[in-house]
């Protein structure tokens, strides 16, 4: 029986986003990517990979608020994808739910990969590795059956072989980065333009109407705001799950920070050209709209009816902003492409 751990993986965290009083990477798989990345390359830049990912453009919301949505998008297509644009190629491996009949098939070979993957030097991105969030397998003992693992936020723990993407949410992704791809840099500068397009025209899958992305989910974002208000202002705050203020934010932190990446992002590739230049100075008004709605969750233990007004007044500004965003960012790529 063999064994092996990893040693010394700090948990990324990016530096200057604090330095800034912002919050760097917050989607676990974008931040478990980018410390099996850092830890393998070293030197990861953040802003490029929340950007060429497309995270920086993404946004997912449910109809009650639930933490659901940041992992209810097409996972075969964007967790790989968002390795190979930053230059790396990937071996994926999932199962979902309905596919019973391949549990034990897939959660073999996904652990004859995590093996080989370990035993190179490489960490393995996993899903629902504590908390119903990514993490790392960063070990393995084949004696004791068990994993060593980090959740989100880089906290030490394990898991028995048997729990492989049977931990809570029958659902198994297993992300390896593996060697340098060829992508170019413009080719991944437009993919990522590309897809922050798909993404706000609802182009990539979603599980509506529950789930909104894209421009869409900016409207139901704040009609949840609204609702919150509308229950207050009749007294009625006692109807109000316990769990709604930490789910909000949990939102909040969620795409003020990944807005706050569209805008460095774009900025950083506009080399001159207007139209990304505007796109950027547009993305930089969303980040500042969206910065109240995460500092206004901070106080929601005492939601106030008039703050929340204000807050869904602020998402739909964040909506128009982006629509502005995007549409220039359109008006890019059509020249790029034509």
């Amino acid at each position: 029986m063999s064994k092996k751990t990893l040693e010394d993986i700090a948990w990324y965290v990016d530096q200057r986003a604090t330095e800034k009083g912002e919050l760097g990477i917050r989607h676990s798989y974008v931040a478990s990517l980018a410390t099996a990345l850092n830890y393998t390359a070293g030197e990861l830049d953040p802003v490029w990979l929340m950007g060429t990912s497309a995270f920086a453009f993404r946004i997912f919301i449910n109809e009650v608020m639930c933490p659901s949505a940041m992992s209810v998008f097409d996972w075969s297509t964007i967790l790989p994808e968002a390795v190979e644009q930053y230059g790396y190629g990937c071996l994926y491996m999932s199962r979902l739910w309905d596919e019973n009949d391949k549990e034990e098939e897939r959660r073999a070979a996904a652990h004859t990969a995590i093996v080989e993957g370990i035993d190179r030097g490489a960490l393995a991105i996993v899903w629902d590795i504590g908390g119903h969030e990514w993490g790392l397998i960063a070990g393995y003992d084949e004696n004791k059956q068990i994993y060593e693992t980090l959740t989100y936020q880089g906290e030490s723990s394990s898991l028995p072989f048997e729990k492989l993407g049977r931990n809570g949410i029958d659902i198994l992704s297993v992300a390896i980065p593996g060697e340098r791809n060829e992508r170019s840099r413009e080719e991944v500068m437009l993919r990522s333009l590309k897809a922050a397009i798909a993404h706000a025209e609802q182009k990539e899958w979603m599980d509506r109407p529950q789930y909104q992305d894209g421009l869409p989910a900016y409207d139901l974002w704040a009609l949840l705001y609204d609702r919150w208000a509308l229950i207050l202002t009749h007294g009625k705050g006692d109807r109000i799950p316990s769990d709604i203020p930490s789910h909000a934010a949990y939102y909040a932190a969620h795409y003020y920070s990944a807005r706050c990446y569209a805008r460095d992002y774009v900025s950083s590739i506009a080399n001159g050209n207007e139209a990304l230049r505007r796109a950027a100075t547009s993305y930089e008004d969303v980040a500042s709209l969206l910065k109240p709605v995460w500092d206004h969750a901070l106080t929601l233990t005492t939601p106030d009816s008039k703050a929340l007004s204000r807050m869904a007044e602020n998402i739909r500004s964040a909506k128009a902003a982006e629509q502005e965003a995007i549409s220039h960012i359109r008006e890019y790529v059509a020249r790029a492409v034509g």
